[in-house]
């Protein structure tokens, strides 16, 4: 055996972070690595906990590296510094800026980001808008915790892609179905009528855009509106959910992210093996689904 990987997640409750999951453990045994999976359930200093125990306990557990999903990104700086002075590798499963200062503290250490180009979501969202309704209207975008690099990203490229012709409402979530429903439902409440709202929801995952599918099915009942009127596009799309959830008209769209846990696993094979370093971010690449081609009004 190489030796053992922690993979530390969000949770475990998130049908993307399961896909890490699974990966992950697939790809640590086609590598011949032990695998240790935590979940922190959104908790970031339990997050820190975890990754610091596991860190301590290195030599008896023969850990070599750590492949994290944070849950918020500079929770995390002080613990990937501490990785890399332990001699272990750093494989961060998500967009923070702290990669590349770490990464320049300990160049000849494999610290680095395996992850989907974040913008380049927030522009496919945005075509996926402009599918949908055209060159103007209202989008109201729920995004994932705003201390995490990828949802001011994914938020970015969005605003990029709809510059000019077009109104964006913002509400800030925590990546759950619930918070994204208590969210849009807090907001639905303020609103005059039916006219406020708006002619596309974007979700920054497919969880979130669950929870905003049923808070926009609870605001149409109570004024006694069609209840699956509303367009709502989320971001993950796995086959079993995110795509499913479209092609059952649950939702409009979907952004297809690979999960990054295998290729951060290749890489640090490579780096046990032959003592190839990895680039400091691995780029993912992301598609809508469907084709942008197929969306309509």
């Amino acid at each position: 055996m190489l030796g053992t990987i922690g993979l530390f997640l969000r949770t475990t409750d998130n049908d993307y972070q399961r896909r890490l999951k699974e990966v992950g453990q697939r790809e640590a045994k086609n590598h011949g690595f032990d695998i240790l999976v935590e979940s922190a359930q959104f908790d970031a200093s339990r997050q820190v906990a975890q990754i610091r125990k596991a860190i301590k306990n290195a030599p008896a557990s023969k850990l070599v590296a750590i492949l994290a999903s944070g849950v918020q990104d500079e929770e995390l700086r002080p613990v990937a510094r501490e990785a890399a002075e332990a001699g272990l590798d750093w494989a961060l499963l998500n967009e923070a800026a702290f990669v590349d200062d770490v990464r320049s503290q300990f160049p000849n250490r494999a610290v680095f980001a395996v992850t989907c180009d974040q913008i380049e979501i927030g522009r496919i969202h945005a075509q996926q808008v402009r599918a949908i309704v055209g060159s103007a209207g209202r989008v109201l975008c729920v995004t994932g915790h705003l201390r995490n690099l990828s949802a001011v990203q994914r938020l970015d490229g969005l605003k990029q892609g709809l510059d000019g012709g077009f109104e964006i409402i913002e509400l800030n979530a925590d990546w759950t179905s619930e918070g994204a429903r208590m969210a849009v439902a807090r907001w639905a409440s303020s609103i005059a009528s039916e006219k406020d709202l708006p002619g596309v929801f974007v979700a920054h995952n497919d969880e979130m855009a669950l929870g905003v599918r049923q808070a926009v099915r609870d605001f149409a009942s109570q004024r006694s509106l069609p209840v699956d009127s509303a367009a709502i596009t989320g971001c993950d799309g796995s086959q079993t959910f995110g795509q499913r959830l479209v092609r059952e008209g649950r939702l409009k769209a979907t952004v297809i992210m690979a999960p990054g846990s295998g290729v951060a696993i290749e890489w640090i094979a490579r780096v046990r093996t032959s003592g190839e370093i990895p680039p400091v971010r691995v780029l993912l690449p992301v598609t809508s689904f469907p084709d942008i081609s197929r969306l309509h009004r």
